[in-house]
């Protein structure tokens, strides 16, 4: 990759503007895979095939909501949701 120093300079000053910009992609990841996993799960206990094209159609059909929103909504889990309705 080309180092650019206009770019370095202004993914620097995001990156220290905003502390929790690039830690925010891993924990969507985190739970993005979470998820990924409870639907490949159900799906095998439905003796059907997962297909991740089918899984991000549906979570984007869902449309804009939080992950943890998704998840329960695609797999009906509500394990990871305790934490949130304890309160």
């Amino acid at each position: 990759m080309k180092t650019e120093k206009e770019l370095l300079i202004f993914e620097q000053h995001l990156y220290l503007r905003q502390p929790g910009y690039g830690t925010s992609y891993i924990t969507g990841k985190y739970l993005m895979e979470a998820a990924m996993a409870d639907y490949a799960r159900i799906q095998e206990l439905k003796n059907l095939p997962f297909e991740t094209k089918n899984f991000f159609d549906s979570l984007n059909h869902i449309g804009n909501i939080p992950m943890a929103l998704g998840h329960w909504e695609l797999t009906g889990e509500k394990n990871h949701l305790e934490p949130i309705l304890r309160d």
